[in-house]
């Protein structure tokens, strides 16, 4: 399949959603309603990202279909310039007086010279790409620091090796008979993507194979889809179903900080520099796994 019919559909899906948020949100308003239910749940992955947040940096948001992760980066004393493979919401959002920069722009092709931006955010997009590769090595191109992906799902073939062994016993058999018991062994969204899962072992044989110095990773469960409430605007912070939810994700969290179950979606930093010490250690504090990556002792 040409890989530009999966940007297309997704193009055509931003088009459709914004007529989607007109009718259930109004004018942006879960960007402008910062003490709700749905400004929290938006904000929730993005608040791991805080280590990064203590110096003024520019930054670059890719997939960020209504500007919502420049506008948070923007509120952090940050510079951002949003960007989507459409810019129908990105253009509403602007007018609304939300955003103060944004462009179209492929992930594949981004149309920005090498390290025009300190970092690169992508929150829950890389999933959708058709070619997830090509877009991290884009990304990192544009950045002088580094990259974020955040809240990415993760490949639990890398944290489970009982499905693994599962799957070993019955591809001798049959290839296919796992599809039996792994019912999302490969899952596919309306909007017209295959969903592309991350694990922690890809990211670094990624980072080793161009040289990066450093990487990081945090676990965690959302609690909730902002899309999964409905009028989710009239939802308080302290709506017991809303509570509920965010008690559960901290459980979910405790027991795979334990070591019990996987975590279902994972933030990545990509180094480009080494970080300062400082920064490591605010990193680690709030829960990151950071690893200095050895250097190729056969080239320069």
């Amino acid at each position: 399949m040409d890989h530009n019919v999966s940007f297309e559909a997704h193009e055509a899906h931003i088009k459709e959603l914004a007529s989607e948020i007109r009718q259930a949100v109004g004018k942006f308003q879960h960007i402008k309603k910062t003490g709700s239910a749905a400004y929290s749940i938006l904000t929730a992955s993005l608040k791991a990202i805080a280590p990064l947040l203590r110096e003024k940096n520019s930054w670059l948001t890719v997939g960020d279909n209504d500007g919502f992760e420049a506008i948070f980066l923007a509120r952090n004393n940050q510079t951002a310039h949003a960007s989507d493979i459409s810019d129908t919401l990105l253009q509403e959002t602007e007018k609304e007086g939300l955003l103060s920069a944004h462009s179209r722009q492929n992930v594949e092709h981004i149309q920005f010279p090498d390290s025009s931006f300190d970092y690169v955010l992508c929150k829950e997009s890389v999933h959708h790409f058709p070619r997830p590769a090509l877009g991290l090595y884009e990304m990192l191109r544009v950045s002088k620091k580094g990259i974020v992906l955040v809240a990415e799902p993760v490949d639990i073939l890398s944290k489970m090796p009982s499905i693994l062994f599962l799957k070993n016993v019955l591809d001798a058999v049959h290839p296919s008979l796992i599809d039996r018991v792994w019912k999302n062994h490969f899952s596919f969204e309306t909007v017209g993507n295959y969903v592309y899962k991350l694990s922690e072992r890809e990211i670094e044989k990624l980072s080793m194979g161009i040289g990066l110095p450093c990487i990081a990773f945090r676990g965690e469960h959302i609690a909730i889809n902002f899309w999964d409430i409905k009028g989710i605007l009239d939802v308080p912070l302290n709506a017991k179903a809303y509570r509920k939810a965010v008690r559960k994700a901290g459980a979910l969290t405790l027991l795979s900080r334990a070591g019990i179950i996987p975590y279902t979606s994972l933030t990545c930093i990509l180094f480009k520099e080494m970080p300062e010490k400082g920064l490591i250690a605010a990193l680690k504090k709030t829960k990151f796994k950071v690893t200095a990556l050895p250097r190729n002792p056969y080239l320069p």
